[in-house]
């Protein structure tokens, strides 16, 4: 069963173009993708210095609470 939230949404995740990956809640593919590219936009425009990271739009998928769990865990083996 895809995880999803109280509002319908179900958690999608994705990874970046340049490397990592992310999540975000949406009721499509297609929101959650515009979802992360205005939070991009707005960074971008908060820390013009920072690095600009892109969306893969064909790794967007929608997940599981297990495979949810499963990333993070990933997450966390890589960074400590």
């Amino acid at each position: 069963m895809k995880y999803k939230n109280r509002d319908g949404e179900y958690l999608y995740l994705f990874n970046w173009v340049e490397g990592g990956f992310n999540d975000v809640w949406a009721r499509s593919k297609r929101e959650a993708y515009a979802k992360v590219m205005r939070e991009r936009k707005e960074s971008a425009q908060k820390y013009p210095t920072h690095v600009k990271l892109t969306p893969d739009y064909g790794s967007m998928r929608r997940c599981t609470y297990e495979e949810y769990q499963q990333q993070n865990r990933m997450g966390w083996l890589l960074t400590n």
